[in-house]
C-alpha cells in the first residue's frame, strides 16, 4: 500500500637546504591561502547570518588548520556566531575576530533568518528520482556494487550528462546512476509552491545484511517509523516533535530489540529509528524551519551521514521543528530495501 501512494505522490563529498626552502613555500602558500578565505569570510558575511552552540571547550584558530596561530579558547555551552560550516572546519566569531574550530563539536548551527537560505555546510538538492526498474552504483573504493532496487527513491544533487548524482554514506565523492532508470521530479522553491507541490526529498543508506546480529528487526523498525510518519501534516505555525508520532521506543509500541547506532553499538528497542528521524532532519536543515531542539549520536557522528547532520531521540531526547512557512505542509516516507527517502509537500488545503 505504501508503494501505491508513493506513485500516487510523485504524480502530483635530498638535502636539507632543499628541503628547507620547499616547506617554506608549502606554508607561505597554506598561510596566503587561510589569509584569502579568511578574507572571503569577512567580505561576504560582514554579519554572520548562522548560530550555534560550542559543544565542548575549544582551541580557536586563525584559520582551519592545527598549525595555525591560536586566537584562544570557547567554552562548552557558548551561543557563537557561524559565518561557514565545512566537513572539518567551522568559521565563527571570537572576540571580534574571526577563527576556526573543528566542526564536529559546534552543535544546533542553523539560521538566524530561516528564511535567508540552507544550513551551511548542506548539499542543496534539486530533485527525487523514482527508481523505474533495479540499478546499481559503485562508490569510489568499494569492491562491490551498491544495489538499488525498482521502486526506490533518490534524492538527486545533480543532473549531467546523463547521470544522477547523490550523496552517499560518509563518501566525500557522490555517486550516480543513469537518468534512463529514472522518472524524475523537480523541486519546488517554498515561495513558488503551490497546494500538493514537493518542497524537497532527502535520502539515506542502510544496511539489509540479515546476517548482522539484530539488522533484521532493525530494518522491521525502520519501516514501522517510516509508516508512522508517512502522511503527518505540520500546520502553519506549528511545531513537530518526532517522539510524539515515532515514540515511546518499546516492546509494547510494536519495535523491535535491534542495534541501536547504525549496527555498531548495543541493542534496545527502537535501533534503526534514529536514521529515519536524521533522514528528515537533513531536509528540515535545507528548508525555511526553526529547530526547536535536537540531539547528536555524539560529535564524531554516525556511519551513514556526515559528522554533524545526524539527529537522534530517544525516551529523553527529540527532534523538534517549527514550521515558518506560510502554510501548510506535509510529511511522506518510503522505504526499500536499504533505501529511505523522506519527503516534504507544501499540503493539499483543507
Amino acid at each position: 500500500m505504501r508503494r501505491k501512494r508513493m506513485r500516487l505522490i510523485a504524480a502530483c563529498c635530498a638535502g636539507m637546504l632543499l628541503i628547507a626552502p620547499a616547506a617554506a613555500s608549502r606554508a607561505q602558500s597554506t598561510s596566503g591561502s587561510a589569509a584569502a578565505t579568511q578574507a572571503d569570510a569577512e567580505e561576504e558575511n560582514a554579519q554572520a547570518a548562522y548560530y550555534g552552540v560550542i559543544g565542548k571547550r575549544l582551541t580557536v584558530y586563525k584559520w582551519g588548520d592545527e598549525d595555525a596561530p591560536v586566537l584562544g579558547t570557547v567554552e562548552t555551552g557558548t551561543v557563537v556566531d557561524v559565518y561557514k560550516k565545512g566537513r572539518t572546519w567551522t568559521q565563527i566569531g571570537f572576540e571580534g575576530d574571526i577563527g576556526s574550530v573543528l566542526t564536529k563539536f559546534v552543535e544546533r548551527v542553523q539560521r538566524k533568518d530561516p528564511f535567508e537560505g540552507p544550513m551551511p555546510g548542506t548539499s542543496e538538492h534539486v530533485a527525487v528520482g523514482y527508481v523505474l526498474s533495479d540499478t546499481s552504483f559503485l562508490p569510489e573504493g568499494y569492491r562491490y556494487a551498491i544495489e538499488v532496487s525498482r521502486g526506490s527513491w533518490l534524492s538527486i544533487e545533480e543532473i549531467r550528462e546523463g547521470r544522477a548524482y547523490f550523496p552517499y554514506r560518509r563518501e566525500e565523492e557522490p555517486v550516480s546512476v543513469s537518468t534512463d532508470k529514472l522518472k524524475i521530479y523537480d523541486f519546488v522553491a517554498w515561495d513558488e509552491a503551490q497546494p500538493g507541490d514537493l518542497l524537497y526529498a532527502f535520502t539515506t543508506f542502510y544496511s539489509t545484511n540479515t546476517k548482522k546480529e539484530g539488522n533484521a528487526n532493525r530494518m522491521y523498525n525502520i519501516a514501522l517509523a517510516s509508516e508512522r510518519l508517512t502522511s503527518i501534516r505540520v500546520p502553519e505555525g506549528e511545531s513537530f516533535s518526532f517522539n510524539s508520532i515515532c515514540g515511546p521506543y518499546t516492546k509494547e509500541n510494536g519495535y523491535r530489540s535491534a542495534p541501536i547506532l547504525s549496527g555498531e553499538s548495543a541493542m534496545g528497542y527502537g535501533g534503526g529509528v534514529c536514521q529515519v528521524c536524521s533522514t528528515l532532519y537533513n531536509i528540515v536543515l535545507r528548508v525555511p524551519a526553526v529547530v526547536e531542539d535536537m540531539n547528536w549520536h555524539s560529535q564524531g557522528g554516525v556511519s551513514y551521514l556526515p559528522a554533524g547532520f545526524d539527529a537522534t531521540v530517544s525516551d529523553t531526547k527529540d527532534m523538534v521543528f517549527r514550521n515558518v512557512l506560510p502554510y501548510d505542509v506535509r510529511i511522506e516516507f518510503e522505504s526499500l530495501d536499504g533505501v529511505m527517502t523522506a519527503f516534504l509537500f507544501r499540503d493539499y488545503e483543507t
